[in-house]
């Protein structure tokens, strides 16, 4: 009997300490489905400010609806303006006679192979020079052996007509549009005589001399 009287107190304890831990455990366990569940609510998703979200947690939701969408119609009222200058070059002139291409050939002036760096279009003397694309007159200049128009264009292009007698009033400054007549072919003298009546043309881009079949493609023609 001595025995029973001292182990039933223990055993008492011990399954009281296991109630309790239990209950406390559960306590624990609903209090932080109680927190996750009212930030849930909230819909608020807890976020880490690593530097590449482009703010941080503490930063207010864009309430003025000022989103970045890349139309800021605000300060851009009337809309985006397309300032790619892309366009068309058209020929300049208007029958297609091509007698040397942008490519290494015989000079039959000077007689020897050189890298000519134009077309040249074979036209009687009189036949009208067009300008290629929009643009303006940036010089006209008067040699002993010919007159180079010069006219520049968007995106740092240029064009060159040589041989050609301008139309009277044209200067620099003048705009031209495509198309516009501004000059006619002269008769043949120079430096490329032994070629006759002929235009040479010349495009470049940024001061660099083109092929001008790039913008021609007088090879599809």
């Amino acid at each position: 009997m001595k025995d029973n009287t001292t182990t039933n107190p223990t055993k008492k304890k011990r399954l009281l300490f296991w109630i309790v831990l239990a209950v406390c455990l559960l306590t624990v366990a609903a209090i932080t489905v109680g927190v996750i569940f009212a930030v849930n609510g909230n819909g608020q998703t807890p976020t880490i400010d690593n530097g590449q979200q482009g703010g941080s947690a503490n930063t207010p939701p864009d309430d003025e609806g000022n989103n970045d969408d890349g139309n800021d119609d605000e300060d851009n009222p009337g809309g985006s303006v397309d300032t790619s200058s892309k366009y068309e070059f058209i020929m300049p002139i208007g029958e297609v006679n091509v007698i040397k291409m942008h490519e290494f050939n015989w000079d039959n002036t000077m007689k020897w192979y050189r890298l000519h760096q134009a077309v040249d279009f074979s036209a009687p003397a009189g036949t009208q020079v067009l300008a290629a694309v929009d643009g303006t007159v940036a010089s006209i200049e008067r040699e002993m052996d010919a007159t180079t128009v010069t006219i520049n264009h968007a995106d740092n292009v240029t064009t060159v007509y040589k041989f050609i007698e301008p139309i009277e009033g044209l200067a620099a400054g003048t705009q031209v549009n495509r198309g516009d007549v501004i000059g006619t072919i002269a008769a043949a003298t120079g430096t490329e005589i032994a070629d006759g009546d002929h235009l040479h043309f010349e495009v470049l881009q940024n001061g660099e001399l083109q092929d001008p079949d790039d913008y021609l493609d007088l090879t599809s023609k």
